[in-house]
């Protein structure tokens, strides 16, 4: 053999081995709990300055039983991994999980809640089938990012997946079992698994939460806390009735306010949940992105993940909404902080 030919096989292997040796099993324990939930804790209409809408005829109220993924310090699930202060706004959305072209994200899974649930990232080759995990029981998964799950030649440094419940998706979701996986180029990520190149990255899922569609909607009939009007299911159409298109799981500027710097690299990861109600315009006012190529103060959020780069050169507070009207009005609308 040519030494010219053994010195460049020799190369790949040594190339090869070392991307092997950084490839990381990022562990992550996550649990399916069931929580209170308020659509507008600070019981008011924060954008506008004013009261609440006043209650629809068949709506409940304002705080319903929710299912949600919550991230633990360890496999005895007994101390929840506090999200920090600047990520807050992220509300009732999973927690982050972020993984390199070549590791293996390892999710050990409790489910807390009352129903059989399961977690399953959407779009991975290693998609794994959908088997339900009994209340009470833990399971191990392993989703390996193979090449062919991480960004393409037009893509940015990382793309964005979501992972949620697959058992009864439409249930499970409006329930509000979903969460974000950012999956970064190889060696183009911290040691974190976040991109290198971004310096704040967003989380805003805009979703139609459809309490009636929840597998804890009978839960939330049946209790006077949330029902104290002790509104029947009878009366309430199933598509449309407490009904709350949300940023996050809030309505009417009542998420936290994420703040950014004017100059800093943003990455927004925008989701959705997959109920015929969704389909959003995500719009942000004093700043543009980067979306597909093109520079636009507007997303078409058509597929249930998406990536937008946000360069912000002008200080204030601002809003993000969803520009659809029949969203807009009954309260999808957020505000974001550019620091000088």
């Amino acid at each position: 053999m040519r030494p010219a030919l053994v010195f460049a096989l020799s190369a790949i292997a040594s190339l090869f081995l070392a991307h092997a040796a950084l490839a990381q099993e990022r562990i992550h324990y996550i649990a399916a709990d069931e929580v209170m939930w308020s659509y507008a804790p600070h019981h008011a209409d924060l954008i506008a300055g004013r009261p609440l809408p006043p209650l629809a005829p068949s709506q409940l109220g304002w705080v319903y039983h929710k299912a949600i993924y919550r991230e633990y310090t360890d496999a005895s699930f007994t101390k929840l991994l506090v999200r920090a202060a600047q990520d807050s706004y992220e509300g009732l959305v999973g927690p982050t999980i972020h993984a390199e072209v070549g590791d293996t994200v390892t999710v050990v899974f409790r489910n807390n809640t009352r129903f059989p649930v399961d977690i399953a990232p959407a779009g991975l080759l290693s998609r794994p089938a959908a088997a339900a995990v009994s209340p009470g029981s833990t399971v191990t998964y392993r989703w390996p990012i193979r090449a062919a799950d991480g960004p393409g030649p037009r893509d940015g440094s990382s793309v964005l997946y979501t992972y949620e419940s697959s058992v009864d998706e439409t249930k499970d979701q409006n329930a509000g079992l979903i969460g974000p996986l950012i999956v970064t180029r190889s060696g183009a990520a911290r040691a974190d698994g976040s991109p290198r190149d971004v310096d704040r990255e967003i989380i805003a899922l805009f979703s139609v939460q459809a309490e009636a569609r929840s597998f804890l909607f009978p839960r939330n009939l049946g209790d006077p806390s949330v029902n104290p009007r002790r509104i029947s299911a009878k009366g309430i159409l199933l598509d449309l009735s407490n009904a709350f298109p949300t940023l996050n799981g809030f309505v009417f500027g009542n998420m936290p306010i994420p703040d950014m710097r004017r100059g800093q690299h943003v990455r927004w990861y925008l989701l959705s949940t997959q109920n015929d109600l969704d389909g959003h315009a995500p719009t942000w006012d004093g700043q543009t992105v980067i979306s597909q190529g093109n520079r636009v103060d507007t997303v078409g959020l058509v597929t249930p993940h998406q990536v937008a780069d946000m360069v912000p050169d002008d200080p204030g507070l601002w809003l993000v909404v969803c520009e659809f009207n029949v969203h807009l009005l009954p309260g999808l609308e957020a505000r974001y902080r550019v620091l000088p």
